[in-house]
């Protein structure tokens, strides 16, 4: 009887074995059921960021929010609290205020729209404190939410300053982020951390120089449509107005027919002076005994100044200008256009009158802004244009801009008639073309 009872005693243990491991492993499987039972109101959103328009310490900014719900369960209020950490006791950063801003809402499903709410305590922080910002439904509304994107948008919130950070500029901080299904901010539907950072301000420095390029040289160019030659690559120091006889006024350019070199004179100015630039020459004093100034001999001894026509000088045109009459001894230049197919910086058009090197009106020589001054050489009778040479040497201004001038070029003509007495000779003139910016 006692093996008897002793095998019935070690039956009885285990079965009471086998159902203390049944109800071990009921309850391992039974647990996790019962911990995401528990969690079920509280999923983390998704997609979830802030964006701030400035990251400067202690800057005024706006935020926007932007969440996807995890859940489709109606919001009615959310609190926004920024902390110093992601996670734990919250401690607000230091000069932060983002609950003092304007609200605006995007994507939220139902009729009535969000306001601030600036008196509630909540598990979340105070409604009333900076660091807190809370926003509720005007009224109750219970449509569902899609799981798309939500936006807030916080105008006007003030970034944290240094403080915090022991003074570093470069700074990162948190905002918690809420949901809740009621209006008193006590039953949470989904929850996120949202990080961003405020920066010390980077500067970047550059200098731009005061630009002048300027430069004097020939060329057979003899419209406003070829493009020019640049600064770098204009040759040429004069032209020759080939072989003067009473009958004609030779006018540039004039061909090697008539013993010209075919060229005219180009000035091409560039610059960046905001004030203006003037452009102006003064007649060489040569050697020789008066008129020094216009064309004329190397040396001769010339008439005390007035009109005399058997000298080895011709006389100038004058600071007027004028039109030159064969056999009326008389020499001038003058601006035939304003040449700017070069011109990168703006719109520059001499036929539309857009380009900024304006002639003067003595060296203009139809006195026409958009009329280009076409002549041909060797023309009988009388110049088509005007023509001024002031032979005094005094500076005498041609053209001018009030602002900047890009690469602009000024195409000038010459033009010369003798009398029948008029001696012969190799006549010359010189100028000294000066541009003069002011900045």
């Amino acid at each position: 009887m006692i093996r008897q009872s002793r095998a019935a005693i070690s039956q009885s243990y285990d079965r009471m074995r086998r159902a203390i491991l049944l109800f071990v492993a009921a309850s391992l499987v039974a647990g996790p059921i019962m911990l995401i039972s528990s969690t079920a109101t509280a999923f983390q959103i998704t997609q979830r960021s802030v964006t701030i328009s400035s990251a400067q310490a202690g800057q005024t900014a706006n935020y926007v929010f932007s969440f996807v719900p995890a859940q489709t369960t109606q919001i009615q209020s959310i609190t926004f609290q920024t902390c110093t950490t992601p996670l734990g006791a919250c401690t607000a950063p230091s000069g932060v205020n983002i609950g003092g801003g304007t609200v605006s809402t995007g994507g939220f499903q139902g009729a009535t729209s969000f306001i601030k709410d600036t008196t509630t305590n909540t598990a979340s922080g105070n409604c009333a404190n900076a660091d807190v910002l809370c926003i509720v439904r005007s009224a109750t509304d219970t449509t569902a939410q899609t799981l798309t994107t939500h936006t807030v948008t916080d105008t006007g919130a003030v970034n944290q300053n240094a403080t915090n950070c022991s003074a570093a500029p470069n700074c990162t901080f948190f905002v918690r982020i809420t949901t809740y299904s009621g209006i008193a901010f006590t039953t949470p539907v989904d929850a996120g951390v949202v990080a961003s950072s405020t920066t010390q301000l980077f500067t970047v420095n550059a200098a731009i120089q005061e630009v002048l390029s300027f430069c004097i040289g020939s060329t057979t160019i003899d419209d406003v449509t070829t493009t020019p030659p640049t600064c770098s690559t204009i040759s040429g120091t004069s032209l020759n107005l080939g072989t003067l006889d009473s009958g004609h006024v030779n006018i540039s350019p004039v061909t090697a027919i008539n013993h010209g070199d075919g060229n005219n004179a180009l000035a091409e100015l560039s610059t960046n002076a905001f004030n203006g630039t003037t452009v102006a020459y003064d007649a060489i004093q040569q050697s020789g005994t008066n008129h020094k100034g216009t064309l004329r001999v190397l040396g001769a001894t010339c008439a005390t100044p007035g009109v005399l026509n058997t000298d080895q000088c011709v006389n100038a045109a004058g600071g007027t200008r004028t039109t030159l009459t064969a056999a009326t001894e008389s020499f001038g230049m003058t601006i035939a256009g304003v040449n700017c197919q070069l011109t990168l910086g703006y719109t520059c058009s001499y036929t539309g009158n857009t380009y900024n090197l304006r002639k003067a009106s003595n060296y203009d020589g139809t006195g026409v802004a958009t009329t280009y001054l076409t002549e041909a050489d060797q023309i009988t009778g009388t110049t088509a244009g005007g023509y001024a040479w002031d032979e005094s040497g005094a500076a005498t201004t041609i053209a001018s801009s009030s602002t900047v001038v890009d690469k602009e070029a000024l195409i000038i003509k010459f033009a010369a008639t003798p009398t029948i007495v008029t001696p012969t000779g190799s006549y010359q003139a010189q100028a000294d073309y000066v541009a003069t910016p002011t900045y």
